[in-house]
């Protein structure tokens, strides 16, 4: 691998694509036959001598060279939701500017599930081309996944607590009582044309928040050994085992059903208006 720098921190250190390799290989980021990427490549100052294009490319052959089986990357758009029609070739995914890079790339694979598609390079293409019209639930990717060996969830400069999305489909598995199944109808494109599709979504009733209990549930991970996490940079990578991640969450719920949100005066109203007061990015 030729050494390329790619950001500089603000302690004035610049970290390259072998550093970004080594820390992945620390992490165990390899051993493992499906790798779930979360990303927000914010590690410091993009190097001003490569194109964007190029930065993504090394950092990708980073990933590549770990050769596992298959990687993944959430590309979600919640199309629907936001009364957009959804192109699996053309609609723009805003978790980040990786993971919209590894979309377009030959050989990558994208869900057609107009709320929370995947992008995929490698072996398991059931992840993917064998998903139903629950986005969180039943015979999603989340779901899949879960019947799967040997899968992890990386972090590229976010945290575990910030976006491990993973979490919502077990919200959905424990059939948590502050989230009910709302229906989404629009359009899909497909074999050249558009057709009306319903999709559910597993949302929070109205009034109901999340607090920092997904931080708390990181760093308790953190402190017991079962996740990693590395500096790097202005930020940091982490990884944790899907098992893992499964087990601790419900040990969560055993203590508090109520630990991960906050309750509008402390009180859950099932209130099912949903109120879009800006582009959904999340759920």
């Amino acid at each position: 691998m030729k050494e390329i720098n790619l950001f500089l921190a603000s302690n004035g250190t610049w970290l390259s694509n072998k550093d970004l390799y080594d820390a992945l290989i620390a992490l165990g980021a390899n051993d493992c036959k499906i790798l779930y990427i979360h990303s927000s490549i914010n590690f410091g100052v993009p190097n001003p001598n490569l194109k964007k294009s190029e930065l993504l490319t090394a950092i990708l052959d980073c990933i590549k060279c770990l050769n596992v089986k298959t990687i993944c990357m959430p590309t979600f758009t919640f199309s629907f939701c936001n009364g957009k029609d959804f192109n699996p070739r053309t609609s723009t995914s805003r978790m980040g500017a990786l993971n919209e890079f590894f979309r377009k790339q030959e050989g990558v694979i994208r869900s057609m599930d107009p709320l929370m598609s995947v992008a995929l390079l490698g072996e398991d293409t059931d992840l993917v081309y064998g998903i139903g019209h629950n986005s969180c639930g039943s015979n999603s990717t989340f779901d899949k996944l879960r019947h799967r060996d040997a899968v992890k969830f990386l972090f590229l400069g976010p945290k575990i607590g910030d976006c491990l999305t993973y979490m919502h489909y077990l919200e959905w598995l424990y059939s948590l009582e502050y989230r009910y199944e709302r229906t989404f109808i629009g359009r899909v494109f497909c074999n050249d044309h558009f057709r009306v599709e319903e999709y559910t979504l597993f949302v929070r009733y109205n009034g109901v928040t999340p607090n920092n209990g997904s931080y708390i549930y990181e760093q308790k991970m953190y402190e017991d050994g079962k996740a990693k996490i590395l500096p790097f940079g202005n930020t940091s990578i982490s990884i944790v085992d899907l098992d893992i991640a499964t087990i601790e969450y419900k040990k969560c719920l055993d203590m508090n059903p109520y630990f991960f949100v906050n309750l509008q005066d402390g009180v859950l109203i099932k209130d099912k208006t949903f109120k879009l007061v800006s582009e959904m990015v999340a759920m």
